[in-house]
């Protein structure tokens, strides 16, 4: 798993978030653009850490790849409440600052039930709240990307879900390997790797996507074909509980793979540039 590569990405989204010439209750207009597409981008990596961090919550109750799920389990926790505070840091309006206080009021129902060891009536108890996390943050997403309504701002949106997609893939097949919410976690995969799949090729055809663009879609293609296979070989719960180590191992390669594709999508934005 690259998570080291993930990391980076996410340290350094970080550190530009924490730029003092993003805390502004009133931007202009360059200082918003500046901002909403950084703000954006780690939105939109909340949404990710929603799914992560029940996934490995998942893995790690189920013994699957255990140190690894710990590992990101605690990682996650900790990047989400540190990305939550830099948010916090840049609300540029009324709606962006209703969006993050419905976040942290989300996040405040999950967190007490990590900070237990993982089990299987935990795993039943995260499900809707997790559900409610992952909304809100999305929530908050669209906010700042309406703050300008740029159109890359919102391609670096639908890219950043491709990023939630790829572990909210993963939760559903470890719930199914759990024996839990079958049904509707198996509808919930086909309807994940639908959507993926349709924002890819769209991202692909966009006239805002850069040669760098594109081939960094290309990467996702190339690491989507063997996670795809392998989240949808089997349906029976332990057949599935077989390959699981495996699609944990590829979802982290999906994911460190959409998120060199935004990277590559915040580097076009104006604020960017140097």
């Amino acid at each position: 798993m690259d998570r080291r590569r993930f990391c980076i990405l996410l340290l350094a989204g970080l550190a530009f978030m924490a730029s003092p010439s993003l805390v502004h209750a009133a931007v202009s207009p360059a200082a918003a653009s500046l901002g909403t597409a950084a703000a954006v981008n780690l939105a939109g990596r909340q949404r990710m850490l929603s799914q992560r961090i029940v996934k490995a919550y998942l893995m790690a109750g189920q013994g699957i790849a255990a140190d690894d799920a710990r590992a990101i389990l605690q990682e996650s926790i900790e990047q989400f409440e540190s990305q939550l505070a830099a948010l916090k840091a840049f609300q540029p309006t009324p709606g962006v600052r209703s969006a993050l206080v419905s976040l942290e009021g989300a996040w405040n129902k999950c967190r007490p039930i990590l900070a237990s060891s993982p089990s299987k009536a935990g795993a039943v108890a995260l499900y809707d709240v997790n559900e409610e996390l992952q909304k809100t943050a999305h929530s908050v997403t669209l906010a700042y990307e309406g703050v300008t309504l740029a159109p890359l701002d919102h391609l670096i949106g639908i890219a950043g879900r491709q990023r939630m997609l790829s572990q909210r893939m993963a939760k559903f097949y470890f719930y199914r390997t759990w024996e839990l919410y079958d049904a509707a976690a198996d509808m919930e995969l086909h309807l994940s790797r639908a959507h993926f799949t349709a924002v890819l090729k769209q991202i692909e055809n966009s006239l805002l996507a850069s040669p760098q663009v594109k081939a960094s879609v290309g990467r996702v293609w190339n690491a989507w074909g063997p996670y795809q296979e392998a989240l949808f070989a089997n349906r029976e719960p332990g057949k599935m509980r077989r390959d699981a180590p495996r699609v944990a191992e590829l979802s982290e390669q999906v994911l460190a793979a959409t998120e060199d594709l935004v990277a590559q999508l915040v580097e076009q934005a104006p604020s960017a540039q140097h």
